[in-house]
């Protein structure tokens, strides 16, 4: 894995499938909603629980997923 190039402070990974060997394409950065859904607090605590920051590349070839989470500056 080596990195390509830098967009707005986030590194764009050249990676390549676990599984096929071929390189996998980036499909962007994505929040990822945390917490779960419940009967009595409804979606209260997906509110409360915040969200992931992830990359997410995709092998065009067998469909794996690869996630990588974003940091935030400090």
């Amino acid at each position: 894995m080596s990195i390509i190039k830098k967009t707005t402070g986030v590194r764009i990974r050249k990676i390549d499938c676990p599984y096929c060997g071929i390189r996998m394409e980036y499909q962007g950065a994505q929040r990822i909603q945390l917490g779960q859904w419940g009967m009595f607090l409804e979606h209260w605590d997906n509110l409360l629980s915040g969200a992931l920051h992830v990359q997410i590349y995709e092998c065009p070839k067998c469909g794996k997923l690869e996630m990588f989470r974003i940091h935030k500056k400090r």
